[in-house]
């Protein structure tokens, strides 16, 4: 059985936009993976609320909860030994609370890849293969959105875009696989934040249809 660590943020908990709870356990993504994948897989949800690739956020009580690198490690130590991981963060990096450029959530990436491959290879004498997913854009309703003053409304519409390419660059340069959920699938309108249960169907199935082409 191949074990596949999906590290992520709310659109990986499967927070459901509608009632503010998280979407059914069938309909979040690394679930629809799994289905896809069938029984020769073992798909494990890691998503967080409001995690960053290398934040702490000091309107939580615990700051460092949030830090996605503060965090790997322990993640990591609890579910290898991993045959994939799947990084899909910097959606939170771009609230204004954190000044973070698209530049810095690039790095971060590129900083938890090295993590993951250095504490993996210690850990089970083996290096993952490691696949980065370019967050979904931030949607232009982002202006009426409750989100609106937490990303400062449209002024993060630009880096949002220009996240994918730098991601891309980061991931070639570091030999990992590479998808662009951007360009896969949509943000509600409601928020312009979080994916609906159609968008989570979408981006599971495409991520299963990549994974099948790489060898494990």
């Amino acid at each position: 059985m191949k074990t596949i660590l999906c590290y992520g943020d709310s659109n990986t908990w499967g927070i459901d936009y509608t009632t503010g709870g998280r979407v059914p356990f069938a309909d979040r993504w690394p679930n629809v993976l799994q289905q896809k994948l069938g029984s020769e897989y073992h798909v494990i949800e890691e998503g967080l609320n409001g995690r960053t690739t290398a934040c702490d956020d000091p309107f939580d009580e615990y700051p460092e909860a949030k830090n996605g690198k503060k965090s790997l490690i322990p993640c990591l130590r609890s579910h290898y030994p991993l045959d994939m991981l799947i990084i899909l963060l910097g959606t939170n990096d771009l609230k204004v609370q954190f000044f973070t450029t698209v530049d810095q959530i690039a790095g971060n990436i590129g900083e938890l890849v090295l993590m993951a491959r250095k504490e993996l290879k210690i850990r089970q004498n083996r290096i993952p293969e490691i696949l980065i997913v370019a967050p979904v854009l931030l949607g232009d309703t982002i202006e009426t959105s409750p989100f609106r003053a937490a990303f400062g409304g449209r002024k993060a519409l630009a880096p949002s875009a220009a996240l994918s390419d730098k991601l891309r660059q980061k991931a070639e340069s570091l030999s990992c696989h590479f998808i662009d959920a951007g360009k896969i699938v949509h943000p509600n309108t409601v928020d312009a934040v979080h994916l609906s249960k159609e968008g989570h169907h979408t981006l599971g199935q495409i991520l299963a249809e990549q994974i099948q082409t790489i060898s494990l």
